[in-house]
């Protein structure tokens, strides 16, 4: 029951990420992605650390390196961690810590 109510928390576009091999260990990937140099803010899923719970805002280190594989980008930070950015935060709307206010 605890997975089921775990797969129903994520965003579809975000599973469906998940099953990709992206041909190097992901750390996370992003929903609602804010780009703020030199750091991505957003919302959280798949934490391999552990560190964040799903669904949780939080800001990367820095980014050193951008990758394109399969239409997703890939950014590397500072620390050695990966994430994917599945979306990016709608422009014009009110963001507070990657939370979407319509």
């Amino acid at each position: 029951m605890i997975e089921q109510q775990r797969e129903l928390s994520i965003p579809a576009a975000v599973a469906e990420a998940m099953e990709k091999d992206f041909g190097m260990p992901i750390t996370a990937f992003l929903f609602a992605a804010v780009d703020s140099p030199p750091v991505l803010m957003g919302t959280i899923y798949g934490d391999s650390t552990g560190r964040f719970r799903e669904g949780a805002s939080m800001r990367t280190s820095r980014i050193t390196t951008v990758v394109f594989v399969e239409g997703y980008s890939l950014f590397e930070t500072v620390a050695g961690s990966r994430y994917v950015v599945i979306s990016w935060a709608p422009g014009g709307h009110n963001v507070y810590m990657n939370r979407i206010y319509h």
